[in-house]
């Protein structure tokens, strides 16, 4: 009876190994994707704080945001509601447009959506990962707490905007494998950036509250406000404004733009990645052009950063010092923004970020 009971536990344990599920990585992983992909509709709230790398300021927002999936749409692959706890106003994405509803005036705007949108006070409240895991990096490892498992991702470093030492840590929910926290850090000339998203008061399927149908609804009792034409900059087909300005790297020596050829005008910032992106364009254009063009860069803040980015980009066109005033003076409120001076000082073509049709123009230009 002893030999046989001792037999009977040493299958039982034999059994129970075998049994025992190996946690590492690609089980976390798994059953995350496994959960993502039986969510069709989520709601949650959202505390977000981010730290900017350019001067450390920290926002601090709280909201709220229903998602539902949309394996037809193009942008996103789902719709979303999202409101932001310190902003009257109330954001929807869905069927490729964007809403910006106002319940105080009843008012609400649709345009055309883009993946800008995400960017919008509600669209902050959408976490981009919340569905899916990253899959390229550099390395990832797994570790635990009681309640919860780390998935800590290493990325390259991204050269096309300078940012190094990027890191992804994401807490997962032992149960359900869903996010409790999803925190990025990043580096861009030597300072660090951090961003955390942290989700409570979790809904899922049928138990979300609402529908971004039924949001929308609600508009049939408000009053569409129709998009202003953009108007054209006053600037065009007049005099180039009188432009003396310090160099970037030389304070004390005041550069005069002046018009005696084609000239390129950019304002751009450090903290604008399409600006840094475009860079290497703008140079190619300098160099391809040189006896037939000028070529100024114009900043407005954080001119120490701004001298970092040049040298490590080795971008060799001039840079000069803005300000506001010049900001209004040209209409820019959107970066990076180009301005086409003809040889002649006129103000010929504005450019809302970077585009093959610049080195187009130059090219008619020069002919003429």
């Amino acid at each position: 009876m002893k030999k046989s009971l001792i037999i009977l536990l040493t299958i039982v344990i034999f059994c129970s190994c075998e049994k025992e599920t190996k946690i590492d990585t690609n089980y976390v992983i798994a059953k995350f994707q496994e959960n993502a992909e039986n969510i069709n509709s989520l709601e949650y709230r959202m505390q977000r704080i981010d730290t900017f790398a350019q001067d450390g300021t920290v926002w601090n927002n709280t909201g709220i945001a229903l998602i539902e999936k949309d394996k037809n749409d193009k942008v996103f692959g789902f719709s979303f509601y999202g409101k932001r706890d310190d902003i009257d106003k109330e954001y929807i994405y869905d069927a490729g447009k964007r809403f910006e509803i106002s319940k105080t005036s009843k008012t609400y705007e649709v345009e055309p959506g883009n993946f800008g949108f995400i960017g919008s006070p509600g669209g902050q409240m959408v976490h981009q990962n919340i569905f899916k895991l990253d899959s390229i990096y550099k390395n990832i490892t797994l570790s635990e707490t009681q309640n919860s498992y780390l998935l800590s991702y290493e990325f390259e470093n991204d050269t096309v905007y300078d940012v190094s030492n990027r890191l992804k840590v994401y807490e997962l929910n032992k149960t359900d494998f869903f996010p409790i926290q999803i925190k990025q850090t990043s580096e861009r000339l030597g300072n660090k950036s951090i961003s955390i998203a942290k989700f409570s008061d979790i809904k899922i399927n049928e138990n979300v509250t609402l529908t971004i149908k039924e949001s929308k609804q609600e508009l049939q009792n408000y009053t569409i406000i129709q998009p202003e034409k953009r108007k054209p900059n006053k600037l065009l087909s007049k005099k180039l404004p009188l432009m003396e300005l310090s160099d970037l790297f030389d304070k004390n020596t005041i550069i005069k733009v002046n018009n005696n050829k084609l000239t390129l005008i950019d304002f751009w910032e450090v903290w604008c990645s399409p600006c840094i992106a475009s860079f290497p364009k703008v140079e190619s254009l300098k160099n391809k052009f040189e006896s037939e063009l000028n070529v100024f860069g114009i900043v407005s803040e954080d001119y120490e950063n701004a001298i970092k980015m040049v040298e490590k980009k080795g971008t060799t066109f001039q840079n000069l010092i803005g300000n506001n005033e010049l900001e209004k003076e040209f209409g820019v409120n959107s970066w990076p923004r180009y301005f086409l001076v003809d040889k002649n000082g006129i103000v010929q073509k504005e450019y809302f970020g970077f585009s093959e049709q610049i080195e187009k123009d130059i090219k008619e230009f020069i002919t003429k």
